[in-house]
């Protein structure tokens, strides 16, 4: 029988080998398996991932069941949250006569943007505590690891689905209409869950063994709340610091969704090229970090 010795050099990988053993003079053929261990780099195997899509599948639908199935209002939750924040915002807007320089509605500027940023809130939030929660599996069973931060930034999605629907009634009722540029909507989901998953799997793989990072995630993702476009627009900054506002990815996802949504809102082409550049770094580092902690993951859960 034939077998290979796996090196840290190599990456995840079933491989199977035929071994002939004789007796009776004829020869019968086995196949072993040999799994190698992960190898740090950038590398992804996405044939590896289509190969267990079935698994991602019901891995995303169990995340679903579990935020929706657990409680008795049930998707409810999904859009009272951006709503009742809004009403909080467009009130004290009110008492207080605040210009927020906003051209459009401002109870329908103030609820798109809650809408993404919960979203991204939430994703990032999530997957970067998936390994922790999800350690039970991964030390059990194999599958490609990457798959785990990657499912709650996918089933965080059905959120953005639901909180859509008040959202259409707002436009409706104050007679907003989108453009042409509502093609761009799947471009800009599929970036603001690069920017998530990314984060996620950074903040991932240095809080395997300490989850005050996870927490230093959420305390700054709730300062980002106010230091991004959700509830005033950017003209409010000072231009001396404008520049350095714009650093914020979350700037160009934010505005490029209404500019997206609500016709005749200035599409921010800088601001979401800039914004789309951090996102592949971030990818990037959070991917590279993440393999680099994939072979011994199941050791140090």
């Amino acid at each position: 029988m034939s077998s290979a010795v796996p090196t840290p050099a190599q990456r995840p990988a079933v491989a199977s080998c035929p071994a002939t053993h004789g007796r009776g003079g004829g020869a019968d053929h086995e196949i072993v398996t040999v799994i190698r261990p992960a190898a740090p780099g950038f590398g992804v195997d996405l044939a590896e991932l289509w190969q267990y899509r079935h698994l991602f599948a019901a891995l995303v639908w169990r995340n679903i069941r579990v935020e929706f199935d657990a409680t008795r209002l049930g998707s409810l939750w999904a859009i009272a949250r951006p709503l009742l924040f809004t009403l909080v915002f467009v009130l004290f807007r009110g008492f207080s006569g605040a210009n927020t320089r906003v051209e459009i509605p401002y109870a329908l500027y103030v609820f798109s943007g809650l809408v993404i940023w919960m979203y991204f809130l939430d994703a990032a939030t999530s997957s970067a505590g998936a390994i922790r929660l999800d350690s039970a599996l991964l030390t059990k069973v194999y599958y490609p690891r990457l798959l785990t931060p990657l499912v709650p930034v996918v089933a965080a999605l059905v959120s953005v689905v639901i909180a859509l629907v008040p959202l259409v009634v707002m436009m409706i009722w104050f007679g907003v209409r989108p453009g042409w540029a509502l093609l761009l909507l799947p471009v800009m989901l599929v970036q603001i869950m690069a920017l998530a998953l990314g984060v996620g799997t950074v903040i991932s793989s240095i809080s395997i063994e300490n989850r005050d990072w996870e927490r230093a995630l959420a305390f700054v993702l709730s300062i980002g709340l106010w230091l991004s476009p959700v509830i005033y627009a950017p003209s409010m900054i000072p231009e001396s610091i404008l520049p350095l506002y714009h650093l914020n990815p979350m700037v160009g996802v934010l505005l490029a969704f209404r500019a997206i949504l609500f016709e005749g809102f200035p599409l921010p082409t800088w601001e979401w090229a800039y914004s789309g550049v951090c996102t592949m770094v971030v990818l990037a580092i959070g991917v590279w970090a993440f393999r680099r902690t994939e072979a011994s993951l199941a050791d140090r859960l």
